[in-house]
């Protein structure tokens, strides 16, 4: 887990979360902390950035104290490099085997009322074999779904946005 400078979620409101999520030892699949690594240190002030191997329960609180919320992650594919969805509590699923995303917006809105669309960036990350580093295609990939992520935030951390 790492934070902006000067962010510190539990003393006060926090403008916006960045939630990647990945497991290096997964190949591919680490690709959304890739992003997270590429975009620390670059993301404006008040931004708390979280780089975990999956998504905790834990994680609805942070979400329901952030004005905005990106979540990070790949998909097994070749292309696009990067696709960007507004997700919600309806489109999780009723029951699940894993947490996603939507699961923890819709944990964040039953447990603290907290009802918000977030955004989601996946990344393509063809291969998830038992091994580490990435391949070409989600190494290109990560430093696109950065450039993407810090876009977003900038759009939203506009006085209007």
């Amino acid at each position: 887990t790492c934070a902006a400078p000067g962010a510190d979620a539990y003393t006060r409101h926090m403008h916006a979360l960045v939630i990647c999520i990945g497991n290096k030892a997964r190949g591919d699949d680490g690709v959304g902390r890739r992003v997270a690594e590429l975009i620390e240190g670059r993301v404006p002030d008040g931004t708390i950035l979280i780089s975990e191997p999956q998504l905790d329960i834990t994680m609805a609180e942070d979400v329901a104290a952030a004005s905005f919320v990106v979540f990070v992650d790949a998909e097994r594919r070749e292309a696009p490099a990067v696709s960007r969805t507004t997700i919600s509590a309806s489109t999780a699923p009723a029951n699940a085997h894993a947490l996603a995303p939507d699961g923890i917006l819709a944990l964040s809105s039953t447990l603290y009322g907290d009802d918000k669309d977030a955004t989601l960036v996946t990344v393509a990350a063809p291969h998830m074999g038992h091994e580490t580093g990435l391949s070409e295609t989600a190494e290109a990939a990560s430093i696109e779904a950065a450039s993407e992520v810090l876009r977003i935030l900038s759009s939203a951390t506009e006085p209007d946005g």
